[in-house]
């Protein structure tokens, strides 16, 4: 089954001969994300995947439709080339694997603070669990290095891209030496989402593991 916070992906937007400077980067691209955790509160968006290793070899595509309801909730629906949905209801994270017809769940406290999924919470919350620094700037982009402050995270370092409209990309540097890049496309910001997109009952006749 595949993993999704081992499967994040970004396609690498900014270039090391645009780096701005420093006093720049650090007011602009923190108030950024400091917007995106305060003044978001709903976000739906398209998102391509990739899971690549650190030489630049694809292991993997894929994309779908994200959507987020902070704090908390959050939707991830794979549609291509396998089809997974990843939920969370703001108490637990279920992993359907349509293909295989198997649903693992666990509970959110224990698999979000050393995550990216940590921007889902509040900002108190992400400088908790993260060393933040600017890195640089393109076309409005800026680039920030998170680096996990726990010594059990799976990734070594999470490089995330915002801009006035918010959370751009992400990429994830893992243990194993991979890196996964995600990038959103056709973002939706603070527009009403239904309660049932992040709810989620277990198709009658899967296998449900965890709990």
């Amino acid at each position: 089954m595949k993993i999704f916070f081992n499967t994040f992906f970004i396609l690498f937007l900014v270039s090391a001969g645009n780096v701005i400077s420093a006093e720049k980067d650090i007011s602009q691209g923190e108030i950024y994300l400091e917007n995106f955790l305060d003044k978001t509160k709903t976000l739906e968006a398209n998102f391509q995947q990739t899971l690549r290793t650190h030489d630049g070899e694809i292991l993997q595509e894929t994309e779908g439709q994200f959507y987020l309801s902070r704090p908390g909730r959050f939707r991830w629906n794979y549609v291509s080339p396998y089809e997974q949905i990843i939920v969370s209801d703001g108490v637990r994270i279920w992993i359907y694997d349509v293909e295989l017809k198997q649903v693992t769940v666990q509970k959110q406290s224990s698999g979000l603070p050393s995550t990216p999924m940590a921007l889902l919470d509040s900002s108190l919350k992400l400088h908790e669990s993260f060393a933040i620094a600017p890195l640089d700037e393109r076309d409005g982009v800026y680039r920030l290095k998170m680096v996990s402050k726990s010594k059990e995270s799976d990734f070594g370092e999470i490089i995330i891209g915002l801009d006035a409209h918010g959370l751009r990309f992400m990429q994830l540097h893992d243990q194993f030496e991979q890196v996964t890049d995600i990038i959103f496309s056709d973002l939706k910001s603070n527009t009403p989402l239904a309660a049932e997109i992040f709810e989620f009952i277990p198709p009658e006749g899967v296998d449900v593991f965890g709990g």
